[in-house]
């Protein structure tokens, strides 16, 4: 069953109420209206030393001006209403300046709200009333006044992946082949290796350029991807499959065919051998782990004979493998990165107890990944794949959220939900996955609780902090999310959870970064497209028009059995036979997954991707959905789309 709900935010007034609206309308301030600090309004947690003030002059008056200021900034609003400032007072200034005014006062402290105001003289030499009273909060200032530490948590097998020291190897008469000019070049790898425990569970981590092969005794496991219309392969990153069942109980053989296709992207050709990777990682009966990585030791051959991927070959007389380098031309001469796919999403939460009444609390955040945070069942501010995408190598920006009101007195729980972001998200159209660091995503945040009788308190991310896997099993930002719904705990991020089974964070320690406030508008969701129509180009392959391109994500409302598989594509126009057309998409997948919990209506929206998108396609469905959905959520990014949200809310 498939359920209608749509929704557009938009407002109409009746021209009633409109006329009555207009005849009740207070008359507006004539004289400086306050425009922002450092061109935010009422920024909360700027790390601005010296901020800037704005303000425009309302006077419609003709030959209206601005001849000098006088700006003002007091520790309490109604100190402003008398006319005092006690941080700060420009005293009048012969200037028609009001834009980007700097802040000239004693130093600022952290964690402290100021309040500003300002006085401008017209062309008669006259005062305009004072502007009324606005604000601006600092944030910490100061790298030292981070007292969080970073934390994250890994499952055995993704740690084991980045602790196996794979390297990247090759065959060393590539140069043989190249002489051959066939449109095609296949590696031969080899690896014997003993197993002396019973096996849980294995998963064969393996890529190479352009595409591979795998088999394990003999078995394959993995199958070669032909080469696209765009001539480009995502071999940067690993592909996997589950070879649990293809182990034998002691010996065992692992091998890999790496094709390269000539005609390689832009039409140039590479000068070193075409390189591979892999890892097996074995998780065995008595809860150990073991990583088997491709190393030197492999051996390596061209123009491998029938039988060479079997158990029982001799691959003694094949060479040793050496080194694998990536060479100067399309793929930029940079050294070979790490192969890993990023994480799934992680859920992290720490109980603390609030003794007595308070007064305000600030809750500091960031990450090298992407987070949303949640206090208490709520989902803490409203900004989405934050902190946003830097250069983590270099700096990374932390956000402030107001949570006075979302705290008790008594039990409270802040959680987090951890995922890659652009952190750990392949890049390029080769998907090169890590590019900003080999630290898995970790959280960092700190909540600062002032009390009524102006004592302060913080709780911070530490090593007490619990951590478990999620419901979302994979997030990335090009290639979509894909969530299990039958893996949510329910209550996860309340104080009255049992965290049974749940385990202890790790302390996380990337490469020291500069942690900076955020000064620009956060990305939000900003309303809610309907769909303008429904096709169905094939049977169960329903394909929706939104009327227009977009960035956001879906809402989707489902009803089905637990474990039906839903999945979402998506694309900016379609074929002539109505089916969406992805090639321009290269080697992002733009896929969305959802498995059901078969427990009712459920209500299916990514959390930690986005898409660029005019048609959605979804199969997977039980039934034929209404022509109406989805309802899309779309999101504003940037400065001036956040004007445009601030409006139309």
């Amino acid at each position: 069953m498939f359920v209608l709900n749509l929704s557009l935010v938009a407002m109409a007034l009746p021209l009633a109420a409109v006329t009555a609206f207009a005849a009740t309308a207070p008359v507006p301030h004539v004289g400086p209206q306050v425009s922002g600090v450092d061109n935010l309004i009422t920024p909360l947690g700027l790390d601005d030393p010296a901020p800037r003030f704005s303000w425009q002059l309302s006077d419609h008056t003709q030959g209206a001006r601005q001849t000098a200021y006088q700006v003002q900034v007091a520790s309490r609003q109604e100190l402003l209403a008398q006319g005092k400032a006690d941080v700060w007072d420009s005293g009048r200034i012969e200037s028609g300046q009001a834009l980007n005014v700097v802040y000239a006062g004693p130093a600022l402290q952290p964690s402290t709200r100021y309040y500003w105001r300002v006085t401008v003289w017209g062309a008669d030499g006259k005062a305009y009333p004072a502007s009324p009273a606005s604000w601006w909060e600092t944030g910490l200032l100061k790298q030292d006044n981070w007292r969080a530490a970073w934390v994250g948590y890994e499952t055995a097998e993704e740690d084991a992946v980045r602790h196996a020291a794979a390297a990247w190897i090759a065959n060393p008469d590539a140069k043989a082949l190249e002489a051959e000019k066939a449109p095609e070049q296949h590696f031969a790898f080899r690896k014997t290796l003993k197993l002396d425990k019973p096996v849980r569970r294995a998963t064969l981590f393996a890529t190479g350029q352009d595409t591979i092969s795998a088999w394990i005794n003999g078995i394959q496991v993995l199958t070669v991807d032909p080469l696209p219309p765009y001539k480009q392969m995502p071999w940067k990153k690993f592909v996997r499959a589950d070879v649990t069942a293809n182990l034998a109980a002691v010996n065992n053989s692992i091998a890999v065919e790496v094709v390269h296709y000539v005609a390689n992207p832009n039409g140039m050709a590479i000068e070193a051998a075409p390189p591979m990777i892999a890892t097996l990682v074995v998780e065995y009966m008595d809860g150990t782990t073991a990583a088997f990585a491709s190393s030197l030791d492999w051996k390596t051959a061209i123009h491998a004979p029938d039988g060479w991927h079997g158990k029982s070959f001799d691959d003694s007389g094949w060479k040793s493998a050496v080194a694998g380098t990536q060479a100067p031309g399309a793929t930029g001469g940079q050294p070979l990165g790490n192969p890993w796919i990023p994480d799934s999403v992680k859920a992290l939460r720490h109980g603390f107890t609030v003794a007595s009444p308070v007064k305000s609390a600030r809750l500091y955040a960031t990450a090298l990944g992407a987070y949303e945070l949640f206090l208490n069942g709520k989902r803490v501010g409203d900004a989405v794949l934050a902190p946003g995408w830097t250069d983590y190598r270099q700096h990374v920006k932390y956000q402030t959220y107001d949570v006075t009101a979302q705290l008790t007195q008594g039990k409270n729980l802040v959680g987090a939900l951890l995922a890659p972001g652009w952190y750990e998200t392949a890049l390029e159209w080769y998907q090169q996955p890590n590019n900003y660091g080999d630290t898995p995503p970790a959280l960092r945040a700190q909540l600062r609780i002032e009390h009524v009788d102006g004592s302060v308190e913080w709780m911070a991310t530490d090593a007490n902090w619990q951590a478990s896997t999620s419901y979302i099993l994979q997030s990335e930002i090009y290639d979509g999310e894909s969530e299990d719904a039958r893996l949510l705990q329910a209550g996860w991020d309340m104080a009255v959870f049992s965290a049974e089974g749940w385990k202890k964070v790790v302390a996380i320690e990337p490469k020291p970064v500069a942690i900076e406030a955020q000064d620009y508008p956060s990305i939000r969701m900003e309303r809610t497209v309907a769909a303008k129509s429904m096709t169905e180009p094939k049977p169960g392959v329903y394909v929706y028009d939104l009327g227009q391109n977009l960035a956001g994500v879906e809402r989707v409302r489902v009803e089905g059995p637990a474990g039906t598989k839903v999945r979402l594509r998506f694309a900016e126009i379609v074929n002539a036979d109505g089916t969406v057309y992805t090639d321009n998409m290269r080697t992002a997948k733009v896929t969305d997954t959802f498995i059901l919990n078969g427990k009712g209506v459920e209500v299916l929206t990514p959390q930690f991707t986005f898409h660029g998108f005019r048609y959605v396609e979804i199969t997977g469905l039980k039934s034929k959905p209404s022509p109406g959905e989805p309802s899309l959520k779309t999101w504003i990014i940037g400065r001036p789309a956040i004007s445009l949200f601030e409006m139309t809310r």
